[in-house]
Parts: C-alpha cells; structure tokens; sequence
C-alpha cells in the first residue's frame, strides 16, 4: 500500500455535535481562545480548546456538568464501536448564548460544514449538517482529524507533510436562514487552528482573546 492510500485510509475528522453542555476532554495540555459575539437578540461567548498532538488509550471524554464519561467512534458516535487508541489533534468548542429578551426562547443551533479543500491523499467527504442542542443557553462541539493507532497499523504517521483539510462552517439560530457566524478551520494531526472568524451580516465581534 502506498503513503496515499494509507493516509487516507487511516485518516479522518469529523465535527462532532451536541455531545454534552459541559464537555471536555480527558486532561492534557491545552490552548485558549475565546470569542465574544453579539447580534440584536443574542449575546454568544465562544471558547474553543486545542488539543495538540493528541493521543490517547481511549477516546474518552467528560460531561463536567453530570460527571458522565463516554467515549466515541471514528464517526462520532457515543458509545458505540470507540476508539481504542486515537492518535492526531481535538479542539473543544462550547457556546454560551445569552437572550436580551425574556420573551426570547433558543433551543438549539444548527452547523453546516463543508470540506473547500484537502490534501489530495484524502478522500473527499460530502456536506453535512447537524443540530447542537442547548442546555441551558450552553452547547458544545468537538472538532477532530486523527487516526486510530493499533498493532495492525504500519509505522506512525509522520507529522512532517502531514495530511490537512480545510472546513468552512456556518453557525446559525435555530431555523433561521442566515449565518451568525462563519467560521474557517485547518485540520491537521499536530494541531487543529481557526483560520478565520467572520461575524454574520447581522452579527459584531464584541472581543476576542
């Protein structure tokens, strides 16, 4: 088999969707960033944890508000078919979104996340929308590219000319139509990063850290 193939064979990444209101992934060490948005009804802090050149004995993860742990596939299910020992990159998303009406109720946002480019070793992925659920104005997201290490596997994949992927994402209220939010990522084994954070028509960048 060639480095291609295996490459994209071994690959994946995924956006993963309402996978807890309180989440975080087992301890290691980790970056910050944190991004304060505002549209007329709506005040939204957005946090994103990175996890760089991470691994792990098994994909677990913590739900800090039930104290739940679970664990997930390479296709981001919970509970079902987990990885045993993941290898690659994590960044852990949570919303907090806050009403300037009483009168104002949101239940959920919704993501539609599209691949605009990619390393020519990896397959293609079509588009995909999911819905994050809030739990108490507060979601959370898991975004992931990495590969599941076993002792079938051939040698470790090298971070030097390492495969990449790069994701546009559009955050959106509810069913509204429009964005409030675009959001670029690069995916890559040592490290996922934002490329760029892009307010909505409606939408202004409060602060960012």
């Amino acid at each position: 088999m060639d480095s291609a193939q295996e490459i994209s064979r071994r690959c994946f990444l995924w956006s993963g969707a309402a996978l807890g209101a309180s989440l975080e992934a087992s301890p290691r060490v980790k970056n910050e960033m944190v991004y304060r948005l505002a549209t007329r009804e709506w005040d939204v802090r957005m946090s994103v944890e990175f996890y760089n050149r991470y691994s792990s004995s098994g994909f677990w993860f913590e739900d800090r508000e039930s104290n739940r742990g679970f664990c997930l596939s390479a296709k981001g299910e919970e509970g079902r078919n987990c990885l045993a020992n993941f290898s690659g990159s994590l960044a852990v998303v949570r919303y907090k979104i806050r009403s300037r009406s009483r009168k104002l109720d949101l239940i959920s946002l919704r993501e539609y996340v599209r691949t605009i480019d990619r390393d020519s070793r990896l397959s293609g992925r079509a588009p995909f929308e999911r819905t994050l659920a809030l739990q108490g104005g507060i979601a959370s997201d898991i975004q992931a590219f990495g590969y599941e290490a076993d002792a079938s596997s051939q040698a470790p994949l090298k971070a030097e000319h390492e495969p990449w992927c790069l994701l546009r994402q559009d955050l959106y209220f509810d069913k509204e139509n429009l964005p409030f939010l675009v959001v670029h990522w690069k995916h890559a084994l040592s490290a996922i990063r934002l490329l760029d954070v892009i307010p909505g028509d409606q939408t202004r960048m409060v602060e960012s850290l």
